[in-house]
């Protein structure tokens, strides 16, 4: 039974040589893209490049709006600051204005007692004058009469003595109060200095207040300004995102396009193939020597093929013997290949695609392989995002899991 089998498998393959140098003759099928498929890839081409620059700029008007948002954020700390401080200074001033009220009441406190003690003077001056009317008296006659009365000489000398300490004590009286007098004065002007340099230190503090609340207003019409180019930023990205919108539209409809076009391509490869007298043994391999992990399982996330996570440029086999029915690029595939692998004995049809190879296939279309033969190797072209193996399986033309028939 296995020689027989093995023979079928070679006549199989023989046909199917024949039958692709007769498609090849009749050109039914290219090996690359067509023109038409050149038109759609370049529509969607132009649509990508299209909503490329929109995210572009929608990404430069984000970093716009971060910075006006930050700088924003540093005018307002430093405007809380400089109005801290200006708090400081307020407090400052108005303990200043305290010590000044106090001074000024120091210095009309100090001029009541210069003026107290130029009312003793005057008083004392008063006294000295009527004290000097009467001793003009004396020295008009009265002096004389006095005199007279003088019975020795020792009361002529304590009458010279005594006129003599009256005026003395009236000289170093009037003095005493004029020293004193100018004594509050010199007071009063070290009270005035205190006041003035007070004042000085107050406008000074005041001069910097003021400077800061210039400052202040400054910061407020910056922040004006940065929350104006926010609110621009933000009209700006919800124009963007619509503009985004309509270029995902376009961008969906010329890649719809493009998918259907090829599907039909390998829709019509596949049927030039089905029927080519291929027997399916089911006998599949592993599509790599070697791989890491399966990043991504049948099924999740809609996912229509198993991925298998390898090092980029690892050889990847045919699964089956197999004739290829595609060989070209595709904007989600990347490089890829399709194989028709023939019919089991329950007349169901195999076929596999092994997509994101790294350069375009070494295979063509209409080329016999063999299981285990290499078909390309392991890339990240296409919708990709690391280099691994995007293997279909497709049963009756419907994608399974391969896994199901694949080693691993």
């Amino acid at each position: 039974m296995r020689k027989t089998a093995s023979r079928y498998r070679i006549v199989a393959l023989l046909l199917a040589l024949i039958m692709t140098m007769a498609f090849a003759l009749q050109s039914a099928t290219p090996v690359y893209a067509d023109d038409k498929q050149k038109e759609l890839e370049a529509e969607k081409n132009s649509a990508q490049e299209d909503l490329d620059a929109i995210r572009e700029q929608m990404k430069d008007n984000d970093a716009d709006k971060q910075a006006a948002e930050e700088q924003k954020s540093a005018l307002e700390t430093q405007k809380t600051q400089i109005l801290s401080q200006i708090n400081d200074l307020n407090a400052q001033i108005a303990d200043l204005d305290g010590q000044v009220a106090q001074k000024e009441q120091e210095i009309t406190d100090k001029q009541a007692e210069i003026d107290q003690k130029q009312s003793e003077y005057d008083a004392r001056w008063q006294d000295f004058k009527k004290q000097m009317e009467g001793m003009q008296k004396l020295d008009q006659g009265g002096a004389i009469m006095l005199l007279s009365t003088v019975t020795d000489l020792y009361q002529l000398l304590t009458f010279n003595r005594v006129l003599q300490d009256i005026s003395d004590a009236n000289t170093q009286a009037c003095e005493d109060l004029e020293n004193e007098g100018n004594v509050l004065k010199e007071e009063r002007q070290e009270l005035e200095n205190a006041k003035t340099e007070l004042e000085a230190k107050e406008a000074s503090l005041q001069d910097a207040r003021d400077q800061m609340d210039s400052k202040v207003d400054e910061l407020a019409a910056n922040i004006q300004q940065q929350d104006s180019s926010i609110s621009a930023a933000e009209a700006k990205a919800q124009a963007l995102k619509e503009a985004e919108s309509e270029a995902q539209a376009r961008f969906n409809e010329a890649a719809d396009a493009l998918d259907e076009y090829l599907k039909s391509i390998i829709k019509q490869t596949q049927s030039n193939y089905a029927n080519a007298p291929i027997s399916c043994s089911l006998n599949f391999i592993c599509p790599l020597p070697s791989y890491k992990y399966i990043s991504c399982q049948f099924g999740d996330g809609g996912h229509k093929g198993v991925d298998f996570a390898a090092a980029g440029g690892t050889p990847i086999y045919a699964v089956a013997d197999g004739v290829v029915t595609v060989a070209t690029s595709h904007y989600s595939y990347g490089n890829y290949v399709m194989i028709y692998h023939g019919t089991d004995d329950q007349g169901n049809t195999y076929a596999t695609l092994y997509a994101h190879m790294n350069s375009l296939p070494p295979v063509s279309v209409g080329q016999a392989v063999s299981r285990g033969d290499v078909i390309g190797y392991v890339g990240s072209t296409g919708n990709s995002t690391g280099n691994h193996l995007h293997l279909e399986m497709r049963v009756n033309g419907t994608r399974v899991n391969a896994l199901g028939y694949v080693p691993h």
